[in-house]
């Protein structure tokens, strides 16, 4: 899911490589990382933390295909059309 993606109970971040006529000295490709992060846990989240960390991770997924798109990125940057929540 691009380039590289870290999800954990309080965050997820997803890089990709985009290369578009929208971004300046677009001659090679511009990495772009996106987070998303819940700031303020002082504590472990309680239930099912694997469920925290896809709900992250699909929102970062989520975020970074709709900038892909809006900066028209060659390919949409590399990612999937649906996050792919399988651990590498």
């Amino acid at each position: 899911m691009g380039e590289r993606t870290l999800a954990a109970a309080n965050r997820a971040y997803v890089q990709f490589a985009c290369r578009s006529d929208k971004l300046a000295g677009s001659s090679t490709a511009a990495h772009v990382a996106v987070g998303v992060e819940h700031w303020g846990m002082p504590k472990e989240p309680e239930g099912d933390v694997e469920a925290l960390k896809d709900a992250y991770a699909t929102v970062a997924h989520s975020f970074s295909l709709a900038m892909a798109e809006e900066l028209r990125c060659e390919k949409n940057g590399g990612l999937p059309a649906r996050p792919v929540l399988d651990p590498a």
